[in-house]
């Protein structure tokens, strides 16, 4: 996610992401599929097919703003909770979840 802020014209794909992380093409797939579905960046086909970042609104936006700020701040703690004890899938599960809204009942 943080990848796709950095550049937010860059489009990614499964293996640009893969390089980047040291991860299968595989695991990056789920990994922008998730952040997709949770409206972080979107599917373009020009000028290549893959994923820009594109939040799914203003308030996502701008947690993800935060974020940017505060990971490489809290490093350690960031990097701890990525590889804490659960699985691959469901870390990046957890990590999507945190950026999605509900409305209040």
């Amino acid at each position: 996610m943080l990848l796709l802020h950095q550049v937010l014209t860059q489009v990614w794909d499964e293996n640009s992401i893969a390089k980047r992380l040291y991860v299968s093409n595989q695991d990056a797939a789920v990994m922008l599929q998730k952040i997709a579905a949770a409206g972080i960046c979107r599917v373009v086909q020009e000028p290549s097919q893959g994923f820009i970042y594109h939040p799914a609104s203003d308030e996502l936006g701008e947690l993800i703003d935060q974020l940017a700020i505060y990971y490489p701040r809290n490093l350690i703690e960031v990097t701890n909770m990525i590889h804490s004890k659960a699985s691959s899938s469901s870390r990046v599960q957890q990590f999507a979840d945190a950026f999605k809204f509900f409305k209040d009942k």
